[in-house]
Parts: C-alpha cells; sequence; structure tokens
C-alpha cells in the first residue's frame, strides 16, 4: 500500500460521510424553512459525486498495477456463485413481499427523508439512475476497496464487519433508527461478496433494493396524493 491508499480510506470512510451528513441537515433546514427541493437535482449531484470517487479509484487501481480481481472485478461460474445466485433471488423476493407493507404507510412515515423520493414520472427515472449508481459505486468503494484495504490488517470476515458498520454509519443522516437495518443490509451485500469473491451480485443486489423502495415510496406517494386532491364536479 502507499499513502494514496490510506488518504483514499480516509475520504470514503471519513470525509464523504462527513460532508454528506452536514450537507444533509443543510437540505434539512432549508426544507424547514419553507424552500421547494428538487429531487432531480439532487439524483444528479450525488450521481456526479458517486462517479467521481469511482473514477478516482478507477485511476488509483489502474496506475497501480494492482489485479483487477482484487478489487472484485472478477467471477468465476461455480458452486459459490450459483448458492450466492440463489440467495440474491431470496432476499429479492424478500424484498419485494415486505414493501407491500408500504401500501399501508402514509408519507409521515418517510419522516425527514420525504423531500428526498420521487414523486413524478421524470424523477423516477433519476431515482433509476441513482440506484443504478449506488449499486456499482458504493460496492466497488465499501466492499471491493475496503475489503482489499482492510484485509491487509485483519481477516476477511472481520473487514465484513467493519465494512458493514461503516456502511451503516455512513447513512447516518437517514436517522438513528435506521443505522441496525442498513448495517444488516451492508453485512448481506458484504456476505455475498466474501462467498462468491465478486461484486457482480452485490451490486445487482444493491442496486435493485434502492430501485425497488425507490419505486414503492413513489407508488404510495401517488396514492396519497389522488387521495388528497379531491375529484372536480
Amino acid at each position: 500500500m502507499t499513502i494514496v491508499d490510506h488518504l483514499y480510506f480516509l475520504l470514503i470512510v471519513v470525509a464523504a460521510p462527513v460532508v454528506g451528513y452536514f450537507s444533509f441537515q443543510r437540505l434539512l433546514r432549508r426544507v424547514k424553512a419553507g424552500e421547494k427541493i428538487s429531487p432531480a437535482h439532487l439524483y444528479r449531484f450525488t450521481m456526479a459525486s458517486h462517479w467521481t470517487l469511482f473514477a478516482l479509484l478507477m485511476v488509483l487501481w489502474g496506475t497501480s498495477g494492482r489485479a483487477w480481481a482484487d478489487l472484485g472485478f472478477g467471477l468465476e461460474f461455480d458452486a459459490r456463485f450459483i448458492v450466492g445466485t440463489l440467495l440474491t433471488a431470496g432476499m429479492i423476493v424478500a424484498l419485494m413481499l415486505q414493501l407491500r407493507l408500504i401500501d399501508r404507510a402514509t408519507e409521515e412515515d418517510l419522516g425527514n427523508l420525504q423531500f428526498l423520493f420521487p414523486r413524478t414520472r421524470s424523477e423516477l427515472r433519476g431515482f433509476y439512475g441513482l440506484s443504478v449508481t449506488a449499486g456499482i459505486v458504493e460496492e466497488a468503494l465499501w466492499r471491493g476497496f475496503l475489503f482489499w484495504y482492510l484485509g491487509h490488517f485483519m481477516p476477511l470476515w472481520a473487514a465484513a464487519i467493519v465494512s458493514a458498520v461503516g456502511f451503516g454509519i455512513a447513512h447516518a443522516y437517514q436517522g438513528p433508527a435506521a443505522i441496525p437495518r442498513i448495517v444488516l443490509v451492508g453485512g448481506a451485500f458484504a456476505g455475498l461478496y466474501l462467498l462468491t469473491g465478486s461484486l457482480l451480485l452485490p451490486m445487482i443486489l444493491h442496486a435493485l433494493v434502492d430501485l425497488l423502495q425507490g419505486r414503492a415510496v413513489h407508488g404510495m406517494l401517488q396514492r396519497s396524493a389522488s387521495v388528497s386532491t379531491p375529484s372536480a364536479a
């Protein structure tokens, strides 16, 4: 490892989450002051930030001459990958069943996160792009790079735990109550990576988790708007 690797580690584990947390707090203050926030703008900004971090990682890895498989960009169609695929499919089905509960949710249940979700079809398409971005970039950073980095100091199972916990803390802007759930989700991504040695399944599952949640909340918000809007006489 080089000093650049240590700096990149601090960037994704400390600097980016801290900046994200305080940026979200500023957004909350703007929302409470009555300012209308454009979700589409937030999606574009977040995607740009994510892909910038991803590009930096690609440059770091490409210029170091390291094997891309060490970053999780490899794939072997063996028994472990088949098991991982079945587990991924099972988790997606379980998520879809769980998301049916959103039918009984209300806009108030979203709490401070209301303004982040898509309300129009255009915003929903933007959220799809954000979901795919998060699936690719966050897995490359929080699983691919972090497993490689932490693997120099601890066993991979311990790196998986640290990665999952750090992933949850990095999403602290969603509120303390959400952290345990996000840690568990991050643990599922880490487990798939440990099992298969590839980021493919974690990336797919991560993107689908975000995408399906966004689609479900969008549907709930649409139904809520139609109920609250009186029909024309």
